[in-house]
Parts: structure tokens; sequence; C-alpha cells
């Protein structure tokens, strides 16, 4: 395995001084209110979470990755927020901005550096439009959206866009003899691929399709936890039966 982690951006901003996060007038923020068919995006979301969080986030505190809470973008009205499927941002304090319950560029120090979307019929429309320009305007260095049907909800399986002089630029899709369309990702250093309806993340490297890790490794640990027990099993019913054969030879009388 030889999956390479993500990276925190060269121009990714210092940690700022965080009190105002914990100050006692730091305003309330709200907790975030799911889209109606969140349900249908779940798997590709979750399977990306996963994943990113095995290979980019572990146990760096400076990495903030989350899906569906709440990012506000103007700090002189907090119902002006948006919820991205799935962000991520490098160089920053993740467990001060959880305990914010939100995500707030002006005291964070930086927006977000990735953002991925994924299609729904209720927010198609709103994350190739509105979206699109928002995350634009805030600075969000790459921009990706993943269509399960194949480009009936954003016009192409997979979309995905990096920041130039505050302008989305198109980063190259390719599309193999069979279908299945893959971009690199400059932040995360994966493939991202929609293969079938899936979304895959695959490492650039080796050719892997990156799975549940962490998944594989709570079965493996589970089955070598059952293979120990039965080992231990085979074990006490040896030794019953080294006892009792000797219980009978002492039994026996003698010749």
């Amino acid at each position: 395995m030889t999956t390479r982690l993500a990276y925190s951006p060269p121009d990714a901003a210092a940690i700022p001084n965080l009190d105002p996060f914990f100050a006692p007038g730091a305003p309330a923020l709200p907790d975030a209110v799911p889209p109606d068919d969140l349900m249908q995006q779940n798997p590709d979301i979750h399977y990306v979470l996963q994943i990113l969080d095995d290979v980019a986030v572990g146990d760096r505190p400076d990495v903030f990755m989350d899906t569906n809470s709440i990012i506000y973008y103007d700090p002189t009205n907090h119902n002006r927020r948006v919820q991205p499927d799935v962000y991520i941002a490098f160089g920053v304090d993740a467990e001060a901005i959880r305990q914010r319950n939100g995500y707030v560029p002006w005291e964070v120090g930086k927006p977000p550096d990735f953002v991925l979307e994924v299609a729904s019929e209720s927010t198609a429309g709103n994350d190739t439009g509105f979206k699109r320009e928002l995350y634009a305007r805030i600075g969000v260095l790459e921009y990706w959206r993943f269509d399960r049907t194949g480009g009936q909800l954003y016009g192409a399986g997979l979309v995905g866009e990096y920041l130039e002089n505050g302008v989305y630029r198109p980063f190259t899709i390719h599309t193999d003899a069979n279908g299945m369309e893959w971009g690199y990702s400059r932040l995360l250093r994966l493939n991202l691929r929609w293969h079938d309806g899936s979304l895959e993340l695959q490492d650039p490297d080796t050719g892997e399709i990156l799975s549940n890790r962490r998944g594989e490794r709570i079965a493996k640990e589970i089955a070598q936890a059952a293979l120990r027990e039965r080992d231990t099993t085979i074990a006490d019913y040896q030794e019953q039966v080294h006892r009792l054969q000797e219980r009978l030879r002492e039994l026996q009388p003698p010749k």
C-alpha cells in the first residue's frame, strides 16, 4: 500500500487565535438541517468519509472534515450559510471548529479547501449554480460533483474544478472504453471515479480502488478473535482429554 496522504496546501492560512470560538459573547450557531432526500446520497457520502478519514485525516488535529454541517459566509447575517455534502480544511484547529458547531471562515482564518457535492433531484440545480459561485467567491480550492445517474442531474457523471484567480477551471476528466470516468484531485492526491453509478477513490500510484479499510480491519480483528477463541477451546478440550486419559490410567488395576 503506497497511498499518499492528503497534504496541506502551500498557501494555507496559519491557525489563528481561536479564543472567539469560546468567548462568552460568541453568537450561538444552529444545528444543520439535512435535505429531504439525503438518504439517496448517503452511500456515496459515507464511502468518501470513511476512506478520507483513513487516508487523509486519521489522527491529524490540523485537518477538519465533515458532512452536511454549516459553513457561514456572511459575518453580518448568520442565516446566510451553506451545507456541503463533504468538505475538508487543512491547517486548522479541527477540535475548535467542531466545538463551535459550525465552520466560520473569518474565525478559522480560511475557507475549506475541498468540497464534494453528490447529486440529488432537490440539490442538483443549487450545486451547479449558487453553490458553485459561492464556493469560488469564498475561496474553496477544489470543487467536485458526482452524479450517480451518469449526468441526468449534473450533465456529467463526474466534474472536478480548481480555483484559479477566483474562477473555477475544469480538471481533465478521462473516460475509458467501458464508460468509467475519472479525474485526479491535486489536494487529495487521489483519483475520483464514476464507475457504474458508484463513486470510487483510487490510489493513482498503485491503481488500487480504496475500500473501507477501517471496516476491513475491524472484520479482520473479529475473525482473529474468533480464531483465538476456537484455538483456546480446542486447547482446553485437548487438556481435558489428557486429564481423563491420565485418570483412566490411574484407575486401571496393576497387571
